[in-house]
């Protein structure tokens, strides 16, 4: 992956986009109720206990851990109908929080176009915004899933 384009405001935002074959409400559900079952365990603070994800629609995301939850993000827009939007910590500090914007919405020629856009990248972050390159492979297990 190259190296992020820079500006004042930070590292441009990492885009990953992906059609399904699903309804964007079918995909929402799939994308957040669901993420548990498609998320990477490797992307986990320890893949061999990780057990699900669990998304309060006003309050936190949290991985969980056998009896254990790593809150990593907190819902700032639910919207079945096709906006998910969470700050996201998982990897930096909670105060240096960035965006996951999830947009679903109908594709051409049938499905929906799943749209994830990771933003918010403070200046001087790209060390840790080169890490977030795992956001496509995330969404082909999506995908899998739903389909």
């Amino acid at each position: 992956m190259p190296p992020a384009p820079t500006s004042d405001a930070g590292p441009a935002p990492i885009v990953a986009e992906i059609v399904v074959p699903v309804t964007p409400t079918e995909a929402f559900v799939g994308f957040t109720a669901q993420m548990g079952e498609w998320w990477d365990p490797m992307l986990t603070p320890d893949a061999a206990t990780f057990t699900n994800i669990s998304i309060d629609p006003n309050g936190p995301v949290a991985m969980v851990h056998g009896d254990e939850e790593h809150v990593w993000g907190r819902v700032m827009n639910w919207d079945p109908i096709g906006h998910y939007t969470q700050e996201f910590w998982l990897g930096h500090p909670e105060d240096e929080a960035t965006v996951l914007d999830v947009r679903f919405t109908e594709a051409e020629g049938g499905g929906s176009l799943v749209r994830l856009v990771h933003s918010g990248w403070m200046p001087g972050s790209e060390e840790v915004r080169a890490k977030y390159t795992h956001w496509d492979d995330l969404l082909r297990r999506f995908a899998a899933h739903v389909s």
